[in-house]
């Protein structure tokens, strides 16, 4: 009888533990399952999240303006790397790889490369969209002057609108406008962003304005012409070294020596992204010196009033 008694005991024991084992793993079981569920629902959620639309802009500048548009809704990508010269700059494999994804392309319209190379961007990605930011400003010409034989040359238009407060609200508007044209159901948020880009846009030449009171009338010695629509809105002289994007020849470097003595100009700006040797020369010249600035600055709203104070001090 003890031995029988013994043995139920040993089963019930043992029936015990498997039933206890056995709810222990069903539960672990079930907590595997809803963790992975839960892993597999963030992962696509995140996967949502990130995967959004890529527009393509030509320079960094721009990269600024787009962004402060579109917000969160695109990822926004510049054409141009950092560091290098829009005059001088052809976009390589690498380059062309950034619009092969791209639904849409900012274009600023008179950019050297954008000439040469639009029509083969469109080419890569027939489903991108271009657009020319610059439609609707008032574009300056290029440089205008006469030959040794006399013979009259304009050089094409000025590409550098966004060194200009008022030319960038232009390009915002046609930004937001084709944004929303692309993505519909956030165009109340691309109006909200263009109305705030006004606003610092507003803000941004207050700034100028104060800083360069007194200055109506300047005239700057500059050696590549980037400021052409600066010195517009902010009614200044621009005088320009370069020529047609070559170096000056001795009798218009003698022209423009008389020409900063007369005047009283003292400083030489040059762009940062252009070799100082030529307008260390000059400066020498009119007993001055260089003073270099960024055009092509990420921080566009910092960099307009960075410009307008330099300007101001020389």
């Amino acid at each position: 009888m003890k031995m029988k008694s013994r043995k139920q005991e040993f089963n019930f024991l043992l029936r015990f533990i498997i039933r206890t084992f056995a709810h222990m793993f069903r539960n672990i079981f079930i907590l595997f399952i809803l963790f992975t569920g839960f892993l597999l629902v963030s992962c696509q959620h995140k996967t949502v999240e990130t995967k959004k639309m890529q527009l393509t802009v030509s320079i960094i500048p721009q990269k600024y303006l787009a962004t402060f548009i579109a917000g969160d809704k695109f990822d926004v990508q510049a054409m141009q790397p950092i560091g290098s010269n829009h005059e001088t700059y052809e976009p390589a494999p690498r380059d062309m790889e950034k619009i092969s994804t791209s639904k849409l392309y900012l274009a600023l319209g008179a950019l050297d490369f954008e000439i040469a190379w639009l029509d083969r961007f469109k080419a890569s990605n027939p489903a991108m969209t271009v657009i020319n930011t610059s439609e609707g400003i008032q574009m300056i010409s290029g440089h205008h002057h006469e030959d040794e034989e006399g013979d009259d040359h304009n050089h094409g238009i000025d590409p550098h609108t966004w060194l200009s407060p008022s030319c960038m609200k232009v390009q915002a508007a046609n930004i937001s406008k084709a944004l929303s044209a692309i993505d519909t159901a956030n165009a109340s948020f691309y109006a909200s962003t263009l109305t705030k880009f006004y606003l610092t846009a507003d803000s941004v030449d207050r700034v100028i304005r104060e800083k360069l009171s007194g200055s109506e009338g300047k005239s700057i010695l500059i050696f590549h012409p980037s400021l052409a629509y600066f010195a517009r809105d902010y009614n200044l002289i621009q005088i320009s070294i370069e020529q047609d994007g070559k170096e000056p020849s001795p009798a218009y470097l003698s022209e423009l020596v008389k020409t900063a003595k007369e005047k009283g100009i003292t400083s030489i700006f040059i762009s940062k992204e252009f070799d100082t040797r030529n307008a260390e020369v000059i400066a020498r010249e009119i007993k001055g010196k260089v003073v270099v600035f960024d055009p092509m600055a990420e921080n566009w709203a910092e960099n307009m009033i960075l410009l307008a104070d330099l300007i101001a001090k020389n």
